[in-house]
């Protein structure tokens, strides 16, 4: 799930859309498409981008779920994890008084029985933590061991693995030893093959076969990260990069952790592009 690192504003309380199940740590905009309104609430899930950097779409990143008006906490699973989950299609008189909720705050009364949402609102200066998971929630990034060098200067010749999950574009992954005399280090790839990591600053010890190694698309720095519509509570690294950001969201990464297999995560924030209904 997708939690605030710093930078959010008070949490509020806001509708649900009527249609859509929305699950904790989950990303939500204020408008599905340019052109949509939520008319039957206030905030829909965040849907996969579309066009270069979500130009097709343009929603409005709003914020983060962090809560329900559920008396009784409900929890699904998504892949192999268990996730918190509300709202749905409640909206006739029967199914909100059918429904077991507990009061809310801010301009909703206590005995409002519509499904709600508590929200933390997210600004182009809010820093999110995302986890890195493979294709689907839970999954971690694959762990590839080295089945060959290819020089000795530190993986400039690019070594040799089996596939990676997603191919890279060159300049925009980054590559992490997990064993080795390079454990711990990072550096940007330099590759395009999914099997053949190689960087254009060396790593300062030489690699060895066998050696582990985590290799994920996106970087330290502005590069583009997916965000899967299924879910929207996890950056998806099994979905190759496009050079020009299309199908992806723009954002600023701070920070990249991928020391521990299963809680891979990256520190970011959106561009401010995702915050404005009208782009070029």
């Amino acid at each position: 799930m997708f939690t605030i690192v710093e930078g959010s504003g008070r949490t509020f309380w806001a509708a649900c859309n009527g249609s859509s199940t929305y699950y904790l740590g989950q990303l939500v905009a204020w408008n599905a498409a340019q052109a949509t309104h939520n008319s039957s609430g206030t905030v829909s899930p965040l849907l996969t981008s579309t066009g270069v950097y979500g130009t097709t779409l343009r929603q409005c990143v709003a914020g983060v779920v962090v809560g329900f008006n559920n008396r009784t906490q409900l929890y699904t699973t998504l892949g192999n994890m268990k996730v918190e989950y509300g709202g749905g299609t409640a909206v006739t008189q029967a199914a909100q008084l059918a429904r077991d909720w507990t009061g809310q705050e801010g301009m909703y009364k206590k005995g409002d029985t519509q499904a709600l949402l508590q929200i933390a609102p997210i600004f182009p200066h809010t820093i999110l933590r995302g986890p890195l998971y493979n294709a689907a929630y839970g999954t971690a990034p694959t762990e590839l061991a080295l089945t060959a060098v290819g020089g000795t200067d530190g993986m400039v010749t690019a070594a040799t693995t089996a596939a990676n999950d997603a191919a890279s574009i060159l300049g925009m992954g980054t590559i992490y030893f997990r064993s080795g005399l390079n454990m711990g280090l990072y550096r940007v790839n330099k590759n395009t093959s999914n099997t053949a990591p190689s960087v254009t600053t060396a790593f300062p010890y030489q690699e060895a076969i066998g050696d582990k190694i985590v290799a994920v698309p996106i970087k330290q720095g502005q590069t583009g990260i997916s965000i899967l519509t299924s879910y929207g509570n996890y950056i998806d690294c099994g979905t190759a990069p496009v050079a020009d950001g299309t199908g992806m969201f723009g954002v600023n990464v701070y920070k990249i952790n991928l020391e521990t297999a299963g809680r891979e995560y990256a520190e970011f924030a959106f561009m401010a592009d995702h915050f404005g209904r009208v782009r070029a």
